[in-house]
């Protein structure tokens, strides 16, 4: 039960620095699009990035779900 919690809370919390992230990533990619720079390789890794902190996110979710059933359980 002690692992569901901390993978729970090291997902969660990775989720979200990766969301945030990504979306800084991408505020970079669109200021060298607006001022003429190449802007594709880090619009792509703002993208990998966001959908990573999405899906951390999400799997975070099962093991809390998880968590829930076996405080229930016992």
């Amino acid at each position: 039960m002690q692992q569901e919690k901390i993978l729970w809370l090291v997902k969660g919390v990775g989720g979200l620095l990766c969301v945030g992230l990504g979306l800084s990533v991408f505020g970079e990619a669109l200021s060298r699009k607006i001022s003429g720079d190449g802007w594709f390789w880090v619009g792509s890794a703002s993208l990998v990035i966001f959908n990573f902190g999405l899906c951390l996110m999400f799997d975070s979710h099962n093991h809390q779900t998880r968590l829930t059933k076996l405080k229930q359980e016992s």
